[in-house]
């Protein structure tokens, strides 16, 4: 029989970045302990740092470069004949697609429907036609042809708005009333022309009911006749946890405390519930949900990859590498080793990131329970603004203890402190130079 193998789909930029070095870990674990070949696959020309290769060849990597789809799918071929391709894998939304049409090259199953990650209303749709229960109100529609009025019969206020398509948190945005309406609706072109900056070029938005209580994630593997392999909810704050209007994951929270929350609340039924519904196959998913006040699961967005920091937050928790999953269906998170939190930094207004707050940073770093403190020095100097609007973090704090108490505490001083990590200044606007658009942005963002 041949040796099995993963498949990893990446880009360039991610390889270089150092993200790559907490996939590479897990993947070399995977050699280790399983003997399992990993085959990196990346776009264009073959990449320059040999030293690199050379020492993961030794853990049973392989890299594989190719110039178009076509090629790509004959040079998997060739691999077929050598080895037992268990899974075609990305850490990148804008490859998902990818991947499952080499799956199904591959002669492997893919889900039931195609689009099934990237289009958040399919999703909705059906898991409302299997069982409303899972999930949440919601309508969709072109930008222009939204009617206001429909929303307020069919979901009411407030309500989340975004688009169908898009990409971490871009254009989200919380309606409370109609005046919030129609400041999204004015600021249209300019957010969609920010996402298309992103190879996001849709004109379709969802509305969806406002949940105003607890938002959890779970990663999990549905393998190939649909059967799931759980790892542990997460606790997920947002934004506007820490005082400003912004619905980007500002805290990803595994501890003892979630682990209480969630006992006899049946969460692999509804993970199983949610998997029927959308036909997912041969995937890892990462599930949104929400509990409301009655302690119902109500799925607010499934993704269909593994990402670096749910990656290595399981293993700091659980110490429990996800890509065992796939080739080991005994595998399960065990008990809780630590309580981790890992908080993200974020703009909190407009302006020129100037800097960081050493001396906050400082004494940050010399808490209990700091374990790193990443930094994102590019974009010192560059504009900086909401999430939503198409920014993205500038990095992270990573905290764990084995006691939630002495974490939370440690916590809590982070959030306190919060908005004076980054150092912003925000230039002054000419009343002469302002443009509509821009006022609209500034109300929207500003409540």
């Amino acid at each position: 029989m041949n040796k099995q193998a993963i498949v990893h789909v990446m880009t360039k930029m991610r390889m270089k970045s150092d993200l790559f070095s907490v996939e590479i870990d897990a993947i070399e674990s995977l050699s280790e302990k399983y003997g399992m070949k990993n085959i990196i696959c990346y776009k264009g020309d073959e990449i320059e740092y040999i030293d690199l290769i050379n020492k993961l060849h030794k853990f049973g990597i392989l890299f594989c470069h190719y110039s178009n789809k076509e090629e790509l799918k004959e040079k998997l071929s060739e691999y077929q004949k050598e080895y037992d391709i268990k899974f075609v894998s990305t850490p990148l939304e804008i490859l998902i697609n990818l991947t499952d049409e080499l799956k199904s090259h591959l002669g492997q199953s893919v889900s039931e429907h195609q689009n099934i990650f990237r289009d958040k209303h399919l999703q909705r749709e059906l898991i409302k036609e299997h069982n409303p229960e899972l999930g949440i109100k919601f309508l969709n529609g072109e930008h222009d042809q939204l009617d206001p009025q429909e929303i307020e019969e069919k979901v009411w206020y407030p309500y989340i708005i975004k688009p169908v398509d898009g990409v971490q948190s871009s254009w989200v945005g919380k309606i409370n009333n109609r005046k919030d309406f129609d400041a999204y609706m004015d600021t249209y072109q300019e957010f969609h022309d920010r996402l298309k900056n992103k190879g996001i070029d849709t004109h379709e938005l969802i509305v969806e009911e406002f949940i105003d209580w607890k938002l959890y994630s779970i990663d999990y593997f549905v393998d190939q006749e649909g059967n799931t392999f759980l790892s542990k909810p997460m606790k997920v704050k947002i934004g506007a946890d820490f005082g400003f209007s912004d619905y980007c994951c500002t805290a990803r929270i595994s501890t003892s405390k979630t682990e209480e929350d969630f006992k006899g609340k049946r969460v692999k039924t509804f993970v199983n519930s949610t998997v029927k519904a959308t036909g997912i196959k041969n995937t890892f998913v990462h599930h949104e949900f929400k509990v409301n006040s009655k302690w119902e699961l109500k799925t607010i967005e499934l993704n269909g990859r593994i990402w670096w920091g749910r990656l290595e937050l399981m293993l700091k928790a659980y110490d429990l590498n996800l890509y065992e999953f796939i080739v080991n269906p005994d595998v399960k998170p065990g008990k809780i080793k630590n309580n981790v939190m890992w908080i993200n930094i974020y703009a909190d207004k407009k302006g020129i990131l100037n800097g960081y707050n050493q001396k906050l940073l400082d004494k940050i770093a010399q808490r209990e329970c700091t374990y790193l403190i990443e930094t994102h020095e590019s974009a010192i100097g560059k504009e900086i603004w909401l999430t939503k609007d198409g920014f993205e973090k500038v990095w992270v704090i990573k905290i764990q203890h084995k006691d939630y108490a002495t974490l939370r505490k440690d916590y809590m001083y982070i959030k306190k402190h919060y908005k004076q990590i980054l150092e912003i200044t925000v230039p002054p606007m000419d009343n002469a130079s302002r443009i509509p658009a821009l006022d609209a942005v500034k109300r929207f963002i500003g409540r």
